[in-house]
């Protein structure tokens, strides 16, 4: 006799940019489909409703009350991620949050003892743990093939679009900036690819294109357990023509003691290879791609399942977070910050 296998219902709160990933991959993942969302702005709300073929309302908190409802989606401004995450989980209801967990350690710590309080997943969407270079770089530098790791720089230049932006983006107080954006990234994956954590920080972050009370730029120190040190830059330019050439998705660079490594826009990953008297050349490394949120979703349904830790795991989301803020306080104070364990 066939074993049933629990489909699980997902609700996504908020229909900004990168809902409809979730909502593609709620309506793609085998053991998954999508029940609706959440949304106030009306416009939006019936466009996402058109686009995806679900009912989209107003409260969210309607949702959280449907027994049909197993995962919610948080694609919210980062300044909401916690008290409605927590909400969630009160619920009974297993959290896929977008990146970053929270703005603070502390509203990670809350969001992590309500999820382990109420026995739901607590999952962040830190896609570049799935992202097809990065993973492959990771196996690379573990296998040895390529000797140890000597020093790594990531480097991603691109402009602010503030034309773009939601007012909340704008605001740090609101979880606003590139650097809780896009910082968040390049932390995920140095920490991923090095497979290590961050012990001492030293960093500038600030603001010196646009007008506004979020930061467009940092640059970054990061002193790793592995002893691998890691460079950081990044940049929100000025919206004019001329003011910076783009560096869609950076560009990071892995010295190993046998060679090097670089991973483009984050789908292509590079190796050196012997070239002329002059030294060497980059060779392509074939990869296969993938739809990365199509796969945490996956990845979060069988940790449910099988009742496994999250794939993600919330220290892991903690650390990146905690590694943000003591950046942020390096700038603040002009000093390095020491992690503790």
């Amino acid at each position: 006799m066939a074993v049933e296998t629990k489909t699980y219902g997902v609700a996504i709160f908020g229909t900004g940019r990168i809902s409809g990933a979730h909502a593609r991959a709620a309506q793609s993942v085998e053991g998954a489909h999508l029940v609706g969302a959440a949304e106030v702005d009306q416009e939006r709300a019936q466009a996402f409703a058109d686009k995806w073929e679900c009912e989209v309302v107003p409260d969210y908190k309607s949702l959280l009350r449907r027994k049909d409802v197993d995962i919610v989606a948080l694609t919210l401004p980062h300044w909401l991620h916690e008290p409605i995450g927590i909400e969630a989980a009160e619920a009974g209801k297993h959290i896929f949050v977008e990146k970053p967990m929270a703005d603070s350690v502390e509203e990670c710590d809350r969001m992590i003892d309500a999820a382990r309080r109420n026995g739901v997943k607590l999952f962040t969407g830190h896609t570049e743990q799935f992202l097809a270079p990065n993973v492959k770089a990771r196996e690379l530098i573990q296998s040895g093939e390529i000797g140890q790791p000597v020093m790594l720089t990531d480097c991603w230049y691109k402009a602010f679009a503030l034309h773009t932006r939601p007012p909340w983006f704008l605001d740090r107080s609101k979880g606003g900036g590139m650097w809780l954006m896009n910082g968040t990234h390049m932390i995920d994956r140095i920490t991923f690819i090095l497979n290590t954590r961050i012990k001492a920080v030293k960093a500038q972050i600030g603001t010196k294109y646009n007008d506004i009370n979020a930061d467009d730029y940092a640059a970054a120190y990061l002193d790793t357990e592995l002893g691998v040190p890691a460079t950081i830059a990044h940049t929100g330019y000025k919206d004019t023509p001329g003011a910076g050439v783009e560096q869609s998705g950076g560009e990071i660079i892995i010295s190993c003691t046998e060679g090097m490594l670089k991973v483009v826009d984050r789908r292509q990953l590079f190796r050196s290879a012997a070239g002329d008297k002059r030294g060497g050349t980059w060779e392509e490394v074939q990869l296969d791609r993938v739809d990365t949120t199509s796969l945490e979703l996956q990845r979060l349904i069988e940790n449910i399942r099988d009742n496994t830790p999250e794939t993600v795991s919330v220290e892991q989301a903690r650390h990146i977070v905690q590694v943000m803020t003591a950046c942020e306080e390096s700038s603040r104070t002009g000093r390095e910050v020491l992690l503790n364990a």
